[in-house]
């Protein structure tokens, strides 16, 4: 395997070979890892845009094309005896072609996810928890869990207020034409805090029951 990948002029297809395999099924395990993890008890969806994802996936697609680049270049030069020219125009369209094939199956993964999805408009009034802390001002997107029809969605969140760290309770307030919604903490009484009046929250403890319900021992009753 060694001679094969690497000597004479196999390191121009190997190297890319093997990089591009590693770091390609690295970044898919993780991945399923990922998704399989639910945070809790209710099961949850991601809501994010097809533009967001891009910039996710378009790592994924380097290290296809690098491996599928490698692994045809390498069949040509080894496997059909060509040489480098030929060799390189094949594994640049070996690497075109895996990077189309990922293309493909990311639309129809895309295509399910949408099918199943809910109207983003329907999180506003529901409670939340941030999940990833939600910087001040709209200075940047976190993270909130919100269950909606029994399920645990993730949302892509802004707000207007100062900076919500992780776990804190809060109330979807609206939806913004990038798919994200604005979120505000919660008081007491279950009501958004105004951002004129909102001080720094500090982070809040995480809860183990589903979103949207008052836990035992704490005051007040469930909220819907």
């Amino acid at each position: 395997m060694y001679d094969l990948l690497f000597d004479g002029f196999g390191p121009i297809f190997g190297i890319p070979a093997v990089l591009g395999t590693v770091f390609f099924v690295l970044r898919l395990v993780l991945m399923l890892i990922g998704q399989g993890d639910t945070h809790g008890d209710v099961p949850h969806d991601v809501h994010t845009d097809p533009g967001e994802a891009f910039k996710v996936y378009s790592i994924q697609a380097f290290a296809a094309f690098f491996m599928g680049f490698g692994w045809a270049g390498i069949a040509a030069m080894r496997g059909a005896g060509l040489g480098i020219p030929p060799s390189l125009v094949i594994g640049a369209g070996g690497g075109a072609g895996l990077v189309w094939l990922l293309a493909a199956l990311l639309r129809a993964v895309w295509s399910m996810q949408s099918s199943g999805n809910i109207d983003i408009s329907e999180a506003i009034g529901l409670s939340g928890q941030t999940y990833v802390s939600v910087p001040s001002s709209r200075t940047g997107r976190g993270q909130v869990r919100v269950v909606i029809e029994d399920r645990q969605r993730m949302f892509n969140a802004v707000t207007d207020g100062p900076t919500i760290p992780t776990g804190t309770l809060v109330q979807v307030v609206g939806t913004n034409p990038d798919n994200t919604i604005s979120v505000l903490p919660e008081d007491a009484q279950g009501h958004a805090v105004s951002p004129a009046t909102a001080p720094a929250v500090a982070p809040a403890t995480t809860h183990d029951g589903p979103l949207g319900f008052v836990g035992p021992g704490e005051s007040g009753s469930p909220r819907p």
